[in-house]
């Protein structure tokens, strides 16, 4: 992603965020255990992401499903 797609994607990601603070109804408190709840979902994929061959590597199944399989 470039520059000038990110700074777009973040636009109207505060948007999307803004709309949604706005309309929901919630108080903050409300609101940020959900938005908190996101981060940290996307957090632990990023982490995840970054160790995902070792993992496999150790897997006793392939993604194919078939255990012992080689790919």
């Amino acid at each position: 992603m470039q520059g000038k797609q990110l700074r777009k994607l973040e636009a109207e990601l505060w948007r999307a965020a803004d709309q949604l603070r706005a309309n929901s109804k919630l108080t903050a408190s409300e609101y940020s255990m959900p938005v908190l709840g996101l981060i940290f979902l996307r957090h632990a994929y990023n982490r995840f992401q970054k160790v995902k061959a070792a993992v496999e590597k150790t897997c006793p199944y392939t993604p194919s499903g078939a255990a012992g399989a080689q790919p």
